[in-house]
């Protein structure tokens, strides 16, 4: 008997449809429709990731027609499925042979034409649903071994759903799930579905559509079995199944209208204390501001994140607490304190499941020589390592917590050394990248330019926690006594370290010590609190105790006058710090008790991060003193107090006064210039506290007096001014004043605070 799978001539055998199909008629409106709602986006539903797995079934075409000697082939069918279509070429007498082909077509989906007859068959495995079936001669349909009819293998969904917005603006990020296959409609006349929706299979086979629409706009899709779930319920989705309307308030549980809410308390439980504090939470955060004890206050806030979650940013302390309810579950808190306590619904949280693992980061150098001042921040706690067998840290290296409740570590090594940290949390800044510096973070090296430099250390006042401090292990010559000090300076050359002993306190009443050009004299002021060693000048004698060369820095030191009080004009007179040479800096220092000026400058130079105060004498009594002609000065970070004038210029050159703060007591105004005004003053950021003048007895008074006309300006700006009263130009007790003027000349001011109450603006005042 000759094999029914032959490639052999076609039978003249009649033309019929099995299962009453009509001949010709390949595709009928239903196969149509299926093919045109859904395969043509097969492609996209069971290809992509977003769809589940399709299912593979087993179809098998098996002729039922007389067999013949010749091994007439009467059956020709082709099938179209939505997923791919792989010939069975072993399954025995019904077996695809090589007169069976496969195709891909361009919308996806997959076509199969084949010939048998004489009582063989051909089995095929399908994935996906059969969309069209058609075939001449007499045969049967076996699916997954059951017989089948054409109707029963080329099926409709039973349902059609669409996903409608009523409202134009609106958004309706949904999803619906049901208990048998979705399919997207693509061709739907209006409101078809498209690109941004996706169906998937679920584990439970059960089928969810997932999909976006809006602005009076909807979505289309066919379905089987039953809609068990949609959401989100809002008043502009209207869904409708088989063209009725359905009643979504069947989807909308209990749990869902009324979210369960919790209650948290974020305590501290030592008295002084501060906690600056975040928590997140899966659900909507509200504050509890009338609780009997521990309620939230307006220096806490809740916003709502891009992902759905919520957080909380308060402040806290002294063993008080705040008060909030949210929904859902509580994901994270920070920073985790031993003085910190979390409770959630009257139980205590756990917090060590919030604090970041922890890390290390190794700060080294690959050069010798080399120097390396450094700094960086991370937003977790920086602990200094000091017993690591190689690059331990030091005791020029400290560790800081920020306002902002970061945490930064500045240090200092060099010449192929390098120092070590432990760090939770995250590297946020590191600085300076250079060729010489290497960080690793647990072991590997990190890529330096994707950091920016963290920003100066605003220790205002400069000791403990400034960042530039000089350690002793820098020195070239550790002094105590005058004869040392003078003998070291006078053997010091450019690049020395002079470094009086911490403790030590040396009298000079009777020299002028000169600084050379290009030397540090420095101690240990604010490295772990200390307040540095002392150079003193009891009596009166020339300009006064020091005088600088050419880019001297004078650091980490006291200089301390004879004067403890105000008193009256009187000479001869004397200062702190002379500076006589270009390129100076002084920084770190506290200077007090003279009575010319604590800094004189003949050149310009640099004054930041210094406490100067007690320079109180009438007629003079300046804490810093700009008497040189021309040139620019920056004096920031300053703490001043109890000087007749705090700066002030002789009237011929500029300066730059920003981020200092002016304490409580003062003789006379605290900022200004003589006649004929100077050049180009700008005073900004700073804080202006006392109102009240010990010379006059008038509170309030001024704080700021430009006397003259500046050659440029004199820019006032982001001030704290304590005394409520606004510039006004003359010689009167406003806050600004500019004496022998009828209208402001040359002065401009504009966005400072003007009385004792803080500003509402943080960028008013010094930080």
């Amino acid at each position: 008997m000759v094999n029914g799978n032959q490639n052999e001539p076609d039978s003249t055998s009649e033309e019929t449809r099995r299962n009453r199909l009509p001949p010709g008629e390949g595709f009928d409106r239903r196969s149509f429709l299926k093919i045109g709602a859904g395969a043509a986006a097969a492609g996209a539903l069971f290809g992509g990731e977003a769809a589940g797995a399709p299912a593979t079934r087993h179809l098998e075409i098996v002729s039922t027609g007389e067999t013949t000697e010749t091994g007439d082939l009467a059956v020709d069918y082709e099938f179209t499925a939505t997923g791919e279509i792989t010939p069975d070429t072993g399954n025995g007498r019904n077996s695809a042979e090589s007169n069976d082909a496969v195709v891909e077509n361009d919308d996806g989906t997959w076509t199969a034409t084949g010939t048998t007859g004489n009582g063989f068959g051909d089995a095929y495995t399908v994935t996906g649903r059969v969309v069209d079936f058609s075939a001449t001669g007499a045969y049967e349909l076996y699916l997954d071994g059951e017989a089948v009819t054409v109707d029963d293998l080329v099926a409709e969904y039973e349902h059609t759903i669409e996903v409608l917005t009523t409202e134009d603006p609106s958004e309706l990020d949904y999803t619906f799930t049901t208990t048998g296959e979705i399919e997207p409609n693509y061709d739907a006349e209006e409101n078809a579905a498209g690109d941004n929706d996706s169906v998937s299979q679920n584990d439970d086979g059960t089928w969810t559509a997932d999909g976006y629409t809006g602005n009076g706009y909807g979505d289309t899709y066919y379905f089987d079995g039953d809609l068990t779930d949609f959401g989100p319920v809002e008043d502009f989705a209207e869904v409708r199944v088989d063209g009725s309307a359905v009643d979504l308030s069947r989807f909308v549980s209990a749990s869902d209208s009324e979210p369960e809410r919790h209650t948290i308390e974020v305590l501290t439980t030592e008295d002084p204390s501060q906690l600056d504090y975040t928590f997140t939470t899966t659900g909507e955060i509200t504050r509890v501001t009338d609780a009997e004890e521990n309620a939230a206050g307006d220096n806490d806030s809740v916003t709502e994140n891009d992902d759905g979650t919520w957080t909380a940013d308060g402040f806290t302390g002294n063993g008080y607490g705040d008060t909030y309810t949210f929904e859902g579950e509580l994901t994270d808190f920070g920073p985790v304190t031993d003085y910190a306590e979390v409770r959630v619904d009257g139980s205590a949280v756990d917090l060590e499941q919030f604090r970041p693992e922890q890390r290390t980061i190794e700060v080294l150098t690959t050069e010798d020589p080399s120097e390396l001042d450094y700094a960086f921040t991370t937003t977790g706690e920086i602990t200094r390592v000091t017993d690591a067998e190689e690059n331990a840290a030091g005791d020029n290296d400290s560790v800081t917590e920020t306002g902002d409740g970061t945490w930064r570590a500045d240090g200092y090594t060099g010449n192929g050394y390098g120092d070590t940290y432990r760090f939770r949390g995250e590297l946020l800044t590191f600085g300076p990248d250079v060729d010489h510096a290497e960080v690793r973070v647990d072991g590997d090296a990190i890529d330096l330019s994707q950091y920016e430099a963290p920003e100066p250390t605003a220790v205002v006042g400069g000791g403990e926690g400034y960042s530039g401090t000089v350690p002793q292990s820098e020195a070239d010559a550790v002094v105590s006594t005058r004869g040392e000090l003078e003998s070291a300076l006078d053997d010091a050359s450019s690049g020395d370290v002079v470094y009086v002993e911490p403790g030590a306190s040396i009298n000079v009443p009777d020299r002028e010590l000169t600084v050379p050009a290009g030397v540090t004299l420095a101690s240990n002021r604010g490295i772990d609190g200390a307040p540095g060693g002392e150079i003193r000048a009891d009596e009166v004698y020339g300009e006064g105790p020091l005088q600088t060369e050419d880019d001297v820095r004078v650091t980490g030191l006291r200089v301390t006058g004879s004067i403890d009080e105000y008193v009256e004009f009187d000479r001869p007179v004397h200062s702190g710090v002379t500076v006589k040479g270009t390129g100076c800096e002084v920084d770190n220092v506290e200077i007090s008790g003279f009575s010319y000026g604590g800094v004189k400058l003949q050149e310009p130079a640099y004054v930041h991060h210094s406490h100067i105060h007690t320079n109180a004498m009438g007629g003079l009594g300046y804490g810093i003193v700009c008497n040189q002609e021309g040139g620019d000065t920056l004096i920031e970070y300053n703490e001043f107090n109890l000087n007749r004038h705090s700066v002030a210029s002789r009237g011929y050159a500029g300066y730059e006064v920003r981020y200092n703060h002016f304490g409580e007591d003062a003789i006379a105004y605290q900022v200004g210039t003589h006649r004929p005004g100077g050049t180009t003053l700008e005073i900004h950021h700073n804080t202006f506290v006392p109102t009240l003048h010990l010379n006059s007895g008038e509170d309030p008074e001024s704080h700021v007096s430009i006397r003259g006309v500046p050659d440029d300006v004199a820019d006032i700006h982001h001030n704290w001014f304590h005394n409520p009263q606004e510039p006004a130009p003359g010689r009167g007790t406003e806050s600004i004043i500019q004496p022998h003027v009828e209208e402001f000349t040359n002065l401009d001011y504009r966005n400072n605070h003007y009385g004792a109450d803080e500003p509402s603006d943080d960028d008013i005042g010094c930080p």
